[in-house]
């Protein structure tokens, strides 16, 4: 494995504010986004919820090929590069990118010695306020001190934002252990989570939910896990909010 290079990326719309009522995905889409299936299911999904927001984690791209990410801007953030591809997580938008940030994990997993990644996006908000969105693919394989320290280190990045945020993504919370820092971690911010009717799709390991999403300062209107047909080993999870 090579060291991963800085963000690929597009920004297409950065004159552009978030809707005042917006739709976000989440998935882990497990490294098949080159592959048909996934590419016929996403497209249809795209063209049910209109989304505004897509944060994809263990996204594959060919270097030799450009992204195919229909109309938005989007930024990749890296974790892995091969002499053919990379991989990383990928926050996909239709409105202004003020700022992106990737944040490394200090620790590398055991099996393929790589880092995770967190990307940290900004985007403008109706009300010219800033939404700040961290798309994440937490460590594993790792012990319990060391994933709290990664959280440890994504809450001093992200503290001094003072408005609106949302946090999303696999965290990897397989043990309770985990569960609890990752509670501690919501509450120091003060984020809430998506909560939704029936998550028997959601992937869960020893009853534990892997797939997640927080926010604060934003009202939730909607949330949905849809059955990915196993596209993916992780199913997407769907949430709507407005501003305040």
């Amino acid at each position: 494995m090579f060291a991963p290079k800085s963000f690929v990326k597009s920004l297409r719309h950065q004159e552009e504010s978030l809707r005042g009522e917006f739709t976000l995905l989440c998935w882990n889409v497990a490294k098949l986004t080159m592959s048909i299936s996934y590419k016929e299911f996403i497209e249809r999904l795209i063209q049910s919820h209109d989304f505004d927001l897509m944060l994809l984690q263990e996204v594959k791209k060919s270097i030799s090929h450009e992204l195919d990410i229909y109309d938005y801007s989007y930024v990749l953030s890296p974790n892995i590069e091969t002499k053919k591809h990379i991989f990383g997580v990928l926050s996909a938008f239709k409105s202004s990118c003020e700022d992106e940030f990737a944040l490394l994990s200090k620790k590398r997993e055991l099996r393929y010695a790589t880092h995770k990644v967190s990307l940290i996006t900004h985007h403008k908000m109706p009300n010219n306020d800033i939404l700040l969105v961290v798309n994440l693919h937490a460590i594993n394989f790792v012990n319990n001190s060391a994933f709290k320290n990664e959280l440890d280190h994504l809450y001093a990045s992200v503290q001094n934002h003072k408005g609106a945020m949302i946090v999303a993504g696999d965290f990897n919370t397989w043990n309770l252990k985990r569960v609890q820092f990752l509670n501690e971690f919501t509450h120091n911010l003060s984020l809430k989570k998506v909560e939704f009717g029936d998550d028997k799709h959601i992937k869960k390991i020893f009853t534990n939910s892997l797939d997640y999403i927080f926010y604060r300062y934003l009202n939730l209107t909607y949330s949905e896990v849809i059955d990915s047909k196993k596209i993916s080993d992780h199913n997407p999870i769907i949430a709507k909010f407005s501003t305040l």
